[in-house]
């Protein structure tokens, strides 16, 4: 029996992992809302070509002093999963964030 760690995505089976990638990204918490990305909107695209991430994000802001922590944790978040030995972050302001991208729990829990 192999002792290398299993994957949650090599478990669920083919055709899941990049669903299963976004729902690792809900463990990066944008710390100025303390609410996740996924949920806040922010990840606009993630693809997976063989164990390497591709995942294009975007800030509230473009002047968003929190940029470079978000991309770090994005990169943590994957290679702790164990399904990917890269990732590469991109992040864009085209589309321009707005709240209307927020999930409906998230606005909810704004008020909004």
């Amino acid at each position: 029996m192999s002792r290398e760690l299993l994957s949650v995505t090599r478990l669920v089976g083919p055709g899941t992992e990049v669903a299963q990638l976004r729902e690792e990204l809900r463990d990066v918490i944008d710390p100025e809302l303390g609410v996740d990305i996924v949920s806040l909107g922010l990840v606009y695209g993630l693809e997976l070509n063989g164990r390497v991430a591709a995942v294009l994000i975007t800030t509230t802001t473009p002047a968003c002093p929190l940029g470079e922590y978000i991309t770090d944790e994005v990169r943590r978040v994957l290679i702790e999963s164990g399904a990917v030995d890269r990732v590469e972050v991109e992040i864009t302001h085209r589309p321009a964030w707005t709240p209307e991208m927020m999930s409906a729990e998230v606005k909810q829990a704004f008020g909004w």
